[in-house]
């Protein structure tokens, strides 16, 4: 296709024809290359400037049950470079490098919307809303309850564009949890919801797996080379074909172009030349390969009324959700991702830490020992999630961008404080970034500046609404509401690139 308008009537000879757009096949990377805007060539004003594509948009909501004991959590200091305590110190720089792509929101309240309760006790009332903001008591049934996943979907599979194989997709670590708290499970055991219908956790790792990678056949076995690996250098030399045409056209196209637009397709073929590094890292095992992980075992059945999640299931079933987590953004099979580390009212055995029961024991009483088991049961919790952070960070986009950085990752919890049951003063963090649309840059940002160090179990009220933060990812996605569920105020202008 000529990019040229009849260029034989404005020059005196006529111009190699070269292709304005030149898409690089394959699910794996999935970019295009369009040539610059250069007005000696007459080039069409509709070519715009060198890109490689426009990655995919995801987010992912993070649900921790029973708080967190907060003194432990909460950096002493605000702004950048905050110092972890010992819940939040596997984010620190020092730890996963991650630190300047979240934010730590102290102080923030939902209790207006959470309570009243009773039913629900203060877990089922938490768990809620979580991400709704709808609450429990007056509104079961409530056909307005639709999480924030599924309000973002038209944003992230926008029509007329590639969809990933499913629309969303929704995880959990544990399923046997007969604490309800007086009211239906549905409000503990789901985070997703779309027009007042509950969207299940997948409980069980192998049916996960079996969702996300329905009509996988793996590679023979004892294939030289491998299968997989034929099919990845045979994707790469169709790619690098592509970028070799583009790179002799531009050289082509050279001599024909004024110094200013000589400077510009020097800057474009440096452009393709970054690419083509990208790709080969993919190819060296750098990359974004999404070649599934084995499929798993199956944990057993599980068992609603036990009230106690075994140890053996922490320990087998977190690191796996947590490899399926990140090919499923990796290998574009979802862009919305809703995980619990526990329903409302968790009961999962951290033996393996040591620390017992968690509902048990965040009704610490005060006791200095089960602080220290609550702290470390929260530090196994954030290192979880500061490990799949790390990876999605490590995986390069064709825009020389991370997973992470295209990705709003939201976590919170039902509760602050396990004995106090209070609804505000929440771990709360967001990272990621929504593509740059939301300045998530590294800072703990306190919004009650009154509160003193050593910090008190609950800290005092007085913050923005938690549902404001929800607005602001929505903003951030283009969709402008000043209201979400129940809650109000618009935006936190403090979050909005």
């Amino acid at each position: 296709m000529s990019l040229y308008s009849k260029p034989e009537k404005l020059m005196s000879t006529k111009p190699t024809k070269i292709s304005r757009r030149l898409v690089l096949g394959g699910a794996s990377v999935g970019v295009s290359l369009a040539l610059p805007f250069l007005p000696s060539a007459l080039w069409s004003r509709r070519a715009g400037a060198a890109t490689v594509g426009t990655p995919a948009r995801r987010f992912m909501a993070w649900f921790l049950p029973n708080g967190f004991n907060m003194p432990d959590w909460t950096p002493t200091t605000a702004g950048i470079g905050w110092k972890g305590q010992p819940i939040s110190a596997p984010l620190s720089a020092a730890m996963t490098n991650v630190q300047n792509k979240t934010l730590i929101l102290t102080g923030l309240d939902m209790q207006s919307t959470a309570i009243p309760g009773n039913p629900p006790g203060d877990h089922g009332a938490g768990t809620g809303i979580f991400i709704n903001m709808v609450p429990v008591n007056g509104h079961e049934g409530d056909k307005t309850r639709t999480s924030l996943d599924q309000v973002l979907l038209p944003v992230l599979n926008p029509a007329g564009a590639t969809q990933p194989l499913l629309p969303s997709l929704q995880i959990g670590v544990q399923g046997d949890n007969g604490l309800c708290d007086r009211t239906s499970c549905d409000y503990s055991r789901t985070a997703s919801w779309t027009k007042g219908v509950p969207m299940p956790n997948i409980y069980d790792p192998q049916q996960a797996f079996d969702r996300m990678f329905a009509g996988y056949t793996a590679p023979s076995a004892g294939a030289t080379p491998a299968a997989a690996d034929m099919a990845a250098a045979q994707r790469l030399a169709e790619r690098k074909s592509v970028l070799d045409k583009v790179l002799g056209q531009a050289t082509a196209l050279s001599a024909k172009l004024s110094t200013t637009d000589k400077q510009k397709l020097d800057e474009y073929s440096t452009s393709v030349r970054n690419l083509e590094t990208r790709l080969q890292a993919i190819a060296t095992g750098g990359g974004t390969s999404c070649t599934p992980i084995p499929r798993p075992a199956s944990p057993g059945v599980l068992n609603f009324d036990r009230g106690i999640t075994p140890s053996s299931i922490l320990q087998m079933d977190t690191p796996i959700f947590l490899d399926l987590m990140k090919l499923a953004f990796q290998c574009d099979i979802t862009r919305a991702v809703t995980f619990m580390m526990g329903n409302g009212t968790s009961n999962n055995d951290y033996s393996f830490l040591g620390a017992g029961p968690h509902h048990g024991t965040s009704h610490h009483g005060g006791n200095a020992s089960n602080l220290a088991k609550l702290t470390k049961i929260g530090t196994w919790e954030v290192q979880q999630m500061a490990t799949l952070l790390k990876n999605l960070d490590s995986i390069m986009e064709s825009d020389g961008q991370t997973i992470l950085d295209h990705t709003t990752f939201f976590m919170s919890s039902d509760i602050g404080d396990g004995q106090n049951h209070n609804h505000w003063d929440q771990p709360v963090l967001l990272a990621g970034g929504a593509s740059g649309k939301l300045k998530v840059d590294g800072r703990h940002i306190n919004y009650i500046p009154q509160m003193t160090f050593p910090r008190p179990l609950v800290g005092p009220q007085g913050g923005p609404h938690t549902g404001r933060v929800l607005i602001s990812i929505l903003q951030a996605h283009g969709m402008m509401v000043d209201t979400f569920g129940l809650a109000t105020g618009g935006p936190l202008p403090e979050l909005l690139a």
